[in-house]
């Protein structure tokens, strides 16, 4: 019997996506609570129904033993060698479990995760060294398209060469890219742009894949893929940190935050449109400018995304 026919766990994932309604918190939820159910040899419905018998008994140390059997897990997760990012990340999902089938525990001094290490952010001239030293063609595509994009990862990867192929073939010198936000319709379509250097960049590699078809993927690679050379440029760049897609992402944010441009129309919210980011109701129903507006405000701030 799967782990989500329990009605214990069912009353837990519709508290769960009244919250988030996201697949992947819901898979780590249930990832977890399954874990846990190994651990106290027990399946989700005859948790709930030994957390209930417990509160009702008057020793102490029996009404918190299920506290207890969950410190113990944690610990349990720890030792195994777990971040401790994830050691807390299941603790808290059983703990939600719980609380949805109105037997919350009684936790003092729930364990947190450690603080992230803040990264310095990818300077233009960091930039610069990663780009020296992408030697495949892909690579050095990839890192520009993003970081004069702001895409995320995610929407970079799902770009198919029929979303360029005019584009590329006429011989434009930037791209314009009508994508839909997220996967969902309700959520609306955004603009954005590859820059005079990414475009270049992305004319050159394409070069090399003879045979291309609408369909086929601007980049054939994974979001692990991406990481995984980044860290190899960073290391061959000198870098005293890790470059990573998501800081590729934040330096068009901020290099374009900073940009110097005396035209009242380029603003934060022009920049959080281009990166896909969700502009609300009233932001949204207002920002709707024509996309040659766009380019041409664009091209304005271009050179504070290219290396110096």
């Amino acid at each position: 019997m799967s782990l989500d026919s329990y009605e214990s766990i069912q009353r837990g994932i519709t508290k769960l996506n009244r919250k988030s309604g996201s697949p992947n918190t819901l898979r780590v939820y249930l990832h977890y609570l399954g874990e846990f159910c190994k651990y106290a040899d027990s399946n989700p419905d005859e948790l709930i129904i030994e957390r209930k018998n417990t509160l009702e008994s008057r020793d102490e140390f029996t009404r918190r033993s299920v506290e207890e059997r969950l410190d113990r897990w944690f610990s349990e997760l720890e030792k195994k060698g777990l971040a401790r990012n994830t050691c807390v990340t299941g603790y808290n999902a059983v703990r939600s479990f719980y609380k949805a089938n109105y037997v919350g525990l009684e936790v003092e001094g729930a364990p947190s995760a450690w603080p992230k290490k803040m990264k310095p952010g990818l300077t233009r001239e960091e930039l610069g060294c990663l780009l020296k030293h992408a030697r495949k063609p892909l690579h050095r595509a990839y890192v520009l398209c993003q970081s004069q994009s702001g895409l995320a990862a995610s929407d970079l990867l799902r770009l198919v060469y029929g979303d360029v192929q005019s584009q590329v073939e006429k011989g434009s010198d930037h791209i314009h890219l009508r994508l839909l936000r997220g996967k969902e319709k309700q959520l609306g379509f955004f603009d954005t742009f590859f820059g005079k250097m990414a475009t270049e960049a992305l004319r050159e590699y394409l070069s090399t894949r003879k045979g291309l078809k609408e369909a086929d993927s601007l980049f054939p690679c994974t979001a692990r893929n991406v990481n995984g050379f980044l860290n190899r440029l960073s290391s061959k760049a000198g870098l005293k940190w890790t470059v990573s897609s998501h800081d590729l992402r934040k330096y068009f944010a901020t290099n374009l935050k900073l940009a110097r441009v005396n035209d009242p129309a380029f603003n934060e919210t022009l920049i959080e449109y281009w990166q896909g980011h969700s502009l609300g109701k009233v932001r949204g129903a207002y920002f709707l400018p024509p996309v040659e507006e766009q380019l041409r405000l664009y091209k304005l701030a271009e050179q504070r995304l290219e290396p110096p």
